[in-house]
């Protein structure tokens, strides 16, 4: 997952598509095509699963991170803080998406907190929440 300065959230397929989960379990009913892509992607295998969060609207990034930031607090509020269990792999990767993004929020370069060691350029194409592999009325 490519963040808006370019830094990459690379972890195992299964923690980010855990991620995925508990992030769009937050997404409202009004964004119901947002939490319905990534529901999807969740459910894919590595790279299909991978987005480019510079892809979505403003509309849509803010919901996701709006509902991530959610997504944390029942995750803090479950395991009593930042500490998680060993195999909390996808809280894991959701505290791990938080602090990079509240790293990008303080201004710091991609290089304080990234799972790369490059940054990657935004392609220019937008994500489109419309392809889905499975049947969303299912």
């Amino acid at each position: 997952m490519y963040l808006e300065d370019g830094r990459a959230l690379n972890r195992s397929n299964l923690g980010y598509c855990g991620m995925l989960v508990l992030i769009a379990r937050e997404i409202p009913e009004q964004h119901k095509r947002l939490r319905t892509w990534l529901e999807d992607l969740s459910d894919r295998t590595a790279p299909f699963c991978e987005f480019d969060i510079r892809g979505l609207s403003d509309e849509h990034r803010q919901t996701f991170w709006t509902a991530a930031a959610r997504a944390g607090v029942i995750i803090r509020a479950k395991y009593g803080g930042d500490a998680m269990p060993s195999n909390a792999w996808a809280a894991e990767n959701l505290l791990h998406l938080l602090r990079m993004h509240s790293s990008i929020v303080a201004g710091e370069p991609p290089s304080a907190l990234n799972d790369l060691d490059m940054t990657t350029p935004y392609s220019g194409m937008p994500e489109d929440l419309q392809l889905l592999w499975r049947d969303a009325t299912a």
